[in-house]
């Protein structure tokens, strides 16, 4: 009896240990960039936007520049399939290659660094 209750006692503090490296290692590998934040932050409040399409490989690189800050960026999805998709705004904008990045009325169709967004934008990063 006693070998068991120690053996649960040995895998009770196992599994809190495990639990609590786990939080650590999520807030270490996932924790937000706060310059990618602010640059995503200013870029849509100088009315950045950036179309784009759920399947195109070149849009998920820009995408993971960013990071979890993305979520800041005002996105366009434009195929009719994707997520909050908005295909009429696409056409109404002539868009027809991802990903196309709109700042100060200008539309660019390239990957960027966040460095050139930032700059081109008005941004520090």
């Amino acid at each position: 009896m006693k070998l068991k209750k120690k053996t649960i006692k040995n895998l009770s503090i196992a599994l809190v240990i495990i639990i609590t490296l786990s939080f650590g290692a999520n807030s270490l590998f996932f924790k937000e960039d706060p310059a990618k934040v602010e640059l995503a932050q200013c870029l849509t409040d100088k009315g950045v936007k950036m179309y784009g399409a759920f399947w195109c490989g070149a849009c998920a690189s820009q995408k993971k520049e960013f990071g979890s800050a993305f979520k800041e960026i005002n996105y366009i999805e434009c195929d009719e399939r994707g997520e909050d998709a908005q295909p009429e705004v696409c056409k109404l904008e002539e868009i027809t290659v991802y990903p196309t990045w709109e700042i100060n009325g200008q539309k660019s169709s390239e990957v960027k660094s966040l460095a050139s967004l930032a700059a081109t934008a008005g941004c520090k990063y």
